[in-house]
């Protein structure tokens, strides 16, 4: 499978940003997280939003399913994904030297088609998010994996 290749990386569509944007905090909080705790990976969002169906991004919430995959696992997963060898190799490069501190690597899926984009000059600082969700008493649920096991 390729990557939709746009003058703008991973612009196959409008509702990436919009997604992300409604999504940050959770986003910014599974890959800080997780990245203590598993070491460095890429947040991986199977996105279920129904085609030719308007969303209203100030009031739906759109359904997802957001997992972290270690930089272990991250490439038979993408092979399940069947990616382009070429494809594969400039995405674990990417995650062998991204910063996690600073950026955020994030692939969605949605119908089939895949966006991978790497976020960077993220505007909201990452001890707010962590205090949201830790004043808030929140408890997520996030499909893990052991280090350097398969995550299906």
């Amino acid at each position: 499978m390729r990557v939709e290749d746009n003058k703008r990386q991973g612009s196959f569509d409008y509702w990436q940003n919009l997604f992300v944007h409604q999504n940050m905090l959770t986003i910014r909080y599974t890959a800080w997280n997780e990245f203590l705790t598993l070491g460095l990976g890429t947040v991986v969002s199977d996105v279920d939003m129904p085609v030719n169906t308007p969303v209203n991004w100030q009031a739906d919430t759109v359904p997802h399913h957001l997992q972290f995959i270690t930089e272990l696992s991250v490439k038979d997963y993408l092979k399940r994904l069947e990616l382009e060898p070429s494809t594969i190799s400039n995405l674990l490069q990417i995650i062998a030297t991204y910063n996690p501190t600073q950026e955020i690597i994030i692939l969605l899926t949605r119908k089939g088609k895949i966006e991978i984009d790497l976020l960077q000059r993220l505007a909201i600082p990452r001890w707010l998010v962590i205090s949201k969700y830790v004043n808030a008493g929140m408890n997520f649920s996030f499909a893990r994996q052991p280090k350097g096991g398969a995550n299906e």
